[in-house]
C-alpha cells in the first residue's frame, strides 16, 4: 500500500523497541507495518507473549543499523513501514516467532509467516491466546 497524503521516505539508524511492533529511530516512532504484536502485558496462556515479543524485537535490534521503508502514517501520527535488518524483514520475524499476527485489517503480507507458525505451534501459537486488537479491547489502558 502506498502512503496517503504523506511522501514516501525511508528511516535508516539505530533503533531501540518500544514494544513488539514498535520501534524509534532518531526519535522518530515506527509502527512495523501489516504486523499486531502481542501487548507488553498481554499472557498467552502461562506464556507472557507480550514480554517475549518486546525482548525479541529488542534483540533484533541490538547494535544494528535498521531501514524502514514507509507504507503509511497511522492515526497516531507514527509512520507505518515494513523495516529491515540488512535482508531480515522484522515483521516477517515476529510473525514467525509466533509473537505477533497478521494484521489482516491492513496487509495480507505476513499471513503465509502466519499460518507456518501457528503449523510450527511456535511463540503464543504453542498455548493459545487472544489476539491483540481483542485483548485491548477488552483490557483498556
Amino acid at each position: 500500500m502506498a502512503p496517503t497524503g504523506v511522501n514516501a521516505t525511508t528511516l535508516t539508524g539505530r533503533a531501540y523497541a518500544i514494544d513488539g511492533d514498535t520501534l524509534v529511530i532518531s526519535g522518530r516512532h515506527i509502527r512495523l507495518f501489516g504486523v499486531d504484536a502481542f501487548e507488553h502485558d498481554q499472557t498467552c496462556g502461562r506464556f507472557n507473549c507480550g514480554q517475549a515479543a518486546t525482548r525479541v524485537l529488542r534483540a533484533r535490534l541490538q547494535g544494528r543499523v535498521v531501514a524502514c521503508a514507509q507504507q503509511d502514517v497511522d492515526p497516531y501520527g507514527r509512520m507505518v513501514a515494513i523495516c529491515r535488518v540488512g535482508a531480515e524483514d522484522l515483521g516477517r520475524v515476529m510473525v514467525r516467532a509466533g509473537l505477533a499476527v497478521a494484521y489482516r485489517h491492513f496487509s495480507l503480507r505476513y499471513l503465509p509467516d502466519e499460518q507456518w507458525a501457528k503449523a510450527h505451534r511456535q511463540g503464543a501459537w504453542a498455548y493459545g491466546f487472544d489476539s491483540p486488537a481483542y485483548w485491548r479491547r477488552t483490557h483498556p489502558h
